[in-house]
């Protein structure tokens, strides 16, 4: 398309909008659709959702190298699922929140989680189902929490966008959302390390929080309907990469609630991307 008919296009679709439409992710003046807040029907219309992952363990949507190597038989956690690929639009999505202050995007965000939680629940009801058996309710989670970030990149971004999006998902889906996990130490940017460096970085780079995991001990009075020593829990995220972090978390949690609670938890996770 030339940058004439681009204008002329944009002009078009700014000159039909209601008054004060303006969508949030391309700066047009256009009608915005109602499933995803702020945008407009063509960039929800780009979005590169997963929607039949190629690696059932970590969610991609192309061949996974990644979940082929022998340490990944040494995850602590089930399974993956993220809801878009990380592509150049998603990047600037995120970086626009995350690192521009741009909060009109969390909500968003959540909301796209929100599907990506859906298509979750029923992967796993379907997978978990024996031959033979009615349907059942749908998978859930017993707890979500999140990756926790260090007291100095909570003062320079000032919040924690992967608690921001877990309880945001809470509240679309009525879940408890637990504060778990803190950092036992401060980690470097990931985006510029390679594979190995990340893996090794996150090494014992969690612990939980005792006073609030006792709350939510496996079949304790936090989850009274959770079956005994197998409560589920969910790691929400933003991004999915290598798998280093969500894996140093699921391995803090679990650790924990065998040694203190005799207890060996379902860890899952769910990111907004999948790089």
């Amino acid at each position: 398309m030339s940058s004439f008919s681009s204008s002329f296009s944009r002009f078009v679709r700014e000159l039909l909008a209601p008054p004060g439409e303006v969508c949030l992710t391309c700066g047009s003046k256009t009608k915005l659709v109602r499933e995803w807040p702020g945008i407009c029907r063509r960039c929800a219309e780009a979005i590169p959702w997963i929607m039949r992952p190629r690696c059932l363990y970590c969610g991609r949507g192309i061949g996974c190298p990644d979940c082929l190597r022998p340490d990944a038989r040494q995850r602590s956690f089930i399974m993956n699922r993220s809801a878009v690929r990380y592509d150049e639009v998603m990047r600037e999505w995120l970086a626009q929140y995350k690192y521009r202050g741009h909060e009109r995007y969390a909500s968003l965000i959540v909301q796209m989680l929100g599907q990506a939680f859906v298509r979750m629940q029923q992967e796993i009801t379907y997978l978990q189902q024996h031959p033979g058996t009615r349907r059942g309710e749908l998978w859930r989670p017993d707890l979500i929490t999140y990756v926790p970030v260090s007291e100095a990149r909570l003062a320079e971004r000032g919040f924690n966008q992967a608690q921001v999006f877990a309880e945001g998902l809470g509240r679309l889906h009525r879940l408890p959302v637990a504060e778990l996990l803190m950092r036992s130490m401060h980690t470097e940017k990931q985006s510029f390390k390679t594979r190995l460096e990340r893996i090794q970085s996150m090494r014992n780079a969690f612990e939980c929080i005792p006073e609030n995991f006792r709350i939510y001990e496996m079949g304790g009075s936090g989850i009274d309907h959770a079956a005994p020593g197998r409560a589920r829990i969910l790691i929400i995220d933003d991004i999915y990469t290598t798998g280093g972090t969500i894996n140093a978390c699921a391995e803090a949690i679990r650790q924990y609630a065998r040694q203190k609670v005799g207890a060996d938890p379902e860890i899952y996770s769910l990111t907004w991307a999948r790089s």
